[in-house]
């Protein structure tokens, strides 16, 4: 097996076209099999890269059996689908023996996700979940800052952006939209007081000052894969209390929900929210980790991540630094710089400090201050 040979179900989408980019981009040594339902689009997007590095096949990942014969002979699948997808991707990854890494399964598929560790394991196999932005660079900051603080009572994690070329009130989707749907209907679960629980949707809205570009931002609290994984890795460390929230203009939430009252499914909202201006945005995604208290004082930690659009590859903040953590971990997985074997998060599984220096070699920035 080409230990750089790696296949991305989802291919034709948004992140992953980004996914794809970057793994060629990468190593010249790199082969991506692009897979998707629409193979006409898979095939355009395959042929319209100009490299003999990748290649176009259609792939239904409903059907665990028949994607399993497409995803044979590669090292690693990146999971680009919809979360929905996730447990039938890592039976067929399973079955044709690869490595595995998605994009997050928003909490509940996390949890479900997480009951193949004994299976991965014993094939001797990697699955890492939820390895984009966030959850993925959020969970790698969580690590880093607990390993400043030694013992953490709070992980906070807040994501905002601000597009140049978008109005406060235009109706457009950052990122999936059947994604922004469920993360705004369904109830969030949190960590609070060290136990889970669901909370209500759409709530703890808050405004957040963040640094310049994206300045003072709304946030509201959504179901999220971190907050499934970051209190148990860190009970250890004392952790008590562990939620997220993500930036979203209320307004836009506002005539999301108008329109879903009034019927309009996530596909009809998806296309009367697209996109039609190239993207010039930037994002922040931020840690904020709290220790005891010492000597009558708080040890604050806030770590924060500088995405911006990158216009040659049509790519938005959010799609960068959604699809590039994926590429680097996949690699990782690929070269043996990740070995462990089972199913995990990414706080467990990636490398702090050489994850930390690819994404910087890709223009994401990190920022920590520590507070007193």
């Amino acid at each position: 097996m080409n230990p750089r040979r790696f296949v991305v179900p989802g291919a034709a989408g948004t992140v992953g076209r980004i996914v794809v980019r970057d793994l060629l981009a990468s190593h010249p040594r790199n082969r991506v099999v692009c897979a998707d339902i629409d193979e006409g689009r898979v095939r355009a997007f395959a042929s319209g890269l100009g490299s003999r590095r990748v290649s176009a096949v259609k792939a239904d990942v409903t059907v665990p059996a028949r994607l399993a014969r497409v995803l044979r002979g590669n090292s690693v699948v990146i999971n680009c689908t919809q979360h929905t997808h996730n447990l039938a991707v890592m039976h067929a990854a399973l079955e044709a023996r690869l490595h595995y890494v998605d994009l997050g399964g928003l909490f509940t598929w996390t949890r479900r996700q997480l009951r193949m560790g004994e299976a991965f394991e014993h094939a001797g196999l990697t699955a890492i979940l939820g390895m984009g932005c966030a959850p993925g660079i959020t969970n790698v900051l969580s690590r880093l800052a607990v390993e400043r603080l030694g013992l953490v009572e709070r992980l906070e994690i807040k994501v905002a952006s601000a597009d140049r070329n978008l109005a406060g009130d235009a109706f457009v989707f950052a990122y999936s939209p059947r994604t922004v749907v469920d993360e705004l209907t369904l109830r969030p679960w949190v960590f609070a007081r060290g136990r889970f629980r669901a909370v209500a949707p759409r709530s703890g809205w808050e405004l957040v000052g963040f640094p310049p570009p994206i300045g003072r931002q709304w946030v509201v609290r959504t179901r999220h894969s971190e907050v499934a994984t970051l209190p148990v890795t860190f009970k250890g460390a004392g952790l008590q209390m562990c939620d997220f929230k993500v930036g979203f203009d209320r307004g836009f939430v506002r005539n999301v929900m108008r329109r879903l009252r009034d019927g309009q499914t996530p596909g009809q909202l998806a296309q009367i929210g697209r996109r039609t201006s190239a993207p010039d945005d930037d994002e922040i995604s931020r840690v904020v980790a709290t220790g005891p208290k010492e000597n009558g004082t708080r040890r604050v930690v806030t770590i924060d991540c500088f995405a911006r659009a990158r216009p040659d590859w049509h790519a938005s903040a959010g799609d960068l630094d959604t699809g590039v953590p994926a590429s680097i971990v996949a690699q990782m997985i690929a070269t043996g710089a990740i070995a462990m074997r089972g199913v995990m998060a990414p706080e467990v599984a990636v490398p702090v400090t050489p994850f930390l220096a690819e994404l910087a070699t890709r223009g994401l920035r990190i920022v920590v201050s520590d507070l007193p």
